[in-house]
């Protein structure tokens, strides 16, 4: 699919959680952890520019999945990121699928180099 579907919300969801950054921001951004600083997350996702980085905040906040504030103190200015409730619920999908891939194909080498294992959103409950 190359595009938003404007018929399908299911689509349209698909879409934008199999875009290349979502689930690494997901998983981030995970509900038991604390709202994150753009230079913040661009330091966790080592692999990640960034525009690339500005560009799916941008998306994942316009589809409200990811909730964006801007912060004053002391005279500096911040902006934090955290999962809104929809993004919590696209966090549980996340969750799900990566139970059922396990499941379905075992942890294999890229799974180790990854440490999925050591996956926060897998010792959700």
């Amino acid at each position: 699919m190359s595009g938003k579907s404007t018929s399908c919300p299911t689509l349209n969801l698909l879409h934008m959680i199999g875009k290349k950054w979502t689930i690494p921001i997901v998983e981030l951004l995970h509900p038991s952890n604390k709202a994150l600083q753009f230079n913040e997350m661009q330091h966790l996702l080592v692999d990640i520019t960034p525009k690339n980085l500005s560009r799916s905040l941008k998306e994942l906040s316009d589809a409200k999945i990811v909730s964006r504030v801007e912060i004053r103190n002391d005279g500096i200015r911040y902006t934090e990121y955290s999962l809104t409730e929809n993004g919590k619920k696209v966090e549980g999908l996340v969750r799900a699928a990566k139970e059922l891939g396990i499941c379905m194909y075992d942890m294999n080498a890229y799974c180790v180099n990854r440490q999925c294992h050591l996956c926060p959103l897998l010792k959700s409950t």
